[in-house]
């Protein structure tokens, strides 16, 4: 502890900027890590209940659809049941389904699965911007320093190391710092990144299979 007090004494106003801005970062960083963490464990568990529920149903007509998830809110923000519920509520404000109709939900559902895809991104561009800009950030405080730390050396009239040395080192704080909120940064975009898509491949999935299933008994109700 004592021995970074005395380095960030030592740094100037530039690369105490630079380490502060980084820091800021860091802490909602680590905040949105966590955030994001626990959205996309309730989201994977609400949309595989969803999932499980749908695939062995059986409906005999259309509108047995409206009675799969009836013990739900109507409320919930799990994005397989706000798909759904989309659907159903623009399907079964029709007196009689047509086969046109389930066509026309796909299109809704096309324009809610892409508002839930947005949401379910959310904050992965400021991961994305941080693990980009906070090496920068950390090289340019280090050229910086490294800049003073020979404008210093001129003016002392030496080239030996151990003058040269300790401003060298206090440079190079930044690119550590920098390199310390990147690494997390990049390796969390990652990681939720595979999360997300396949988040995303179960909702384009969900959708297709709803439709297509309504498509068959609103053909077959309609030929009866």
């Amino acid at each position: 502890m004592q021995a970074i007090l005395e380095i960030w004494s030592q740094m100037d106003w530039v690369g105490r900027g630079i380490c502060l801005l980084l820091i800021a970062m860091s802490i909602y960083m680590w905040g949105l890590i966590f955030a994001k963490y626990v959205y996309l464990n309730a989201i994977e568990r609400g949309n595989q209940r969803i999932a499980e529920r749908l695939r062995p149903f059986q409906a005999q007509f259309a509108r047995d659809f409206l009675q799969l998830f009836r013990d739900f809110p109507v409320d919930s923000s799990i994005p397989l049941y706000v798909l759904y519920r989309a659907c159903c509520d623009h399907l079964f404000a029709y007196d009689r389904l047509r086969v046109e109709d389930v066509q026309a939900a796909e299109k809704l559902l096309d324009a809610r699965l892409a508002d839930q895809v947005d949401q379910i991104e959310e904050g992965m561009s400021y991961l994305a911007l941080t693990s980009t800009l906070a090496p920068f950030l950390g090289l340019l405080g280090t050229v910086w320093g490294i800049l003073i730390a020979f404008r210093q050396m001129a003016k002392a009239g030496s080239a030996m190391v151990t003058a040269v040395a300790p401003g060298v080192a206090i440079a190079l704080v930044t690119t550590v710092v920098g390199l310390c909120v990147a690494i997390p940064a990049i390796t969390a975009f990652y990681y939720f990144r595979a999360r997300v898509n396949r988040q995303i491949v179960i909702m384009e999935s969900f959708c297709r299979e709803l439709i297509a299933r309504l498509e068959r008994i609103v053909s077959e109700e309609s030929r009866s």
